[in-house]
């Protein structure tokens, strides 16, 4: 996502992407990138800001001349390292083909869903996009109930992006994709990682798939 602010400066939140993807910031045209630690398994609370070199941005915190005169205060020192640390590690899993391997497994379960639901549709599904998330939107079938279904049978899904977990309104992101409310209504959100097995995957289509013919019986 890219942000164009007041000032003219473009900033990008790049949490989701960096440690899945390869990203190189003097590549992706914007002027401030914003990366958090906890995405990467590192812990909470710590992040970073990237700048384009030769911009400058007041403090908005006065003080010491930490964080090079931008942020004044003590720095978490144990945070950082940790964040060094979960940033060194997915650098290595990246090149291992660790996430070539999460989609691998994203896809199988699109396709497994698709196989049996066509009325089914993936978000951004054919684009570029991260390895581990897929968005499935079942027109007629409320986000919300598909999730409390997934909920008792044993998996965790949501029916919007972690950030606006609790908030019932559209998503905006679906509608800038052409999605209308009705469809954004319907969408769920999976997410997978390097611990998931294929059997996972084989177990959570299959709980939806039941759940989901449970739904048309009821509709029918």
């Amino acid at each position: 996502m890219v942000q164009d602010l007041p000032s003219g400066l473009a900033v990008s939140d790049l949490t989701q992407a960096f440690g899945k993807l390869p990203l190189a910031f003097n590549w992706l045209g914007c002027d401030m990138g914003l990366v958090s630690a906890h995405k990467l398994g590192g812990p909470k609370g710590v992040g970073a800001l990237v700048l384009r070199r030769g911009i400058d941005l007041a403090a908005l915190l006065k003080g010491g001349g930490q964080e090079m005169g931008r942020r004044a205060g003590t720095e978490n020192l144990i945070g950082i390292a940790g964040f060094a640390a979960a940033a060194e590690a997915a650098a290595r899993d990246l090149a291992n083909g660790v996430w070539e391997q999460v989609a691998e497994l994203r896809n199988i379960l699109e396709q497994a869903v698709k196989s049996c639901a066509e009325d089914v549709t993936f978000a951004g599904r054919g684009a570029a996009r991260l390895p581990n998330t897929t968005t499935m939107i079942c027109p007629g079938w409320k986000g919300e109930t598909q999730v409390m279904q997934m909920d008792l049978a044993g998996f965790a899904v949501s029916a919007g992006s972690a950030c606006s977990s609790g908030k019932v309104r559209a998503s905006r992101t679906l509608a800038a994709m052409g999605f209308d409310a009705a469809a954004a209504a319907s969408a769920i959100r999976v997410s997978i990682g390097p611990l998931t097995t294929r059997d996972d995957i084989d177990r959570l289509a299959e709980a939806w798939l039941k759940a989901r013919a449970r739904h048309l019986a009821r509709a029918a």
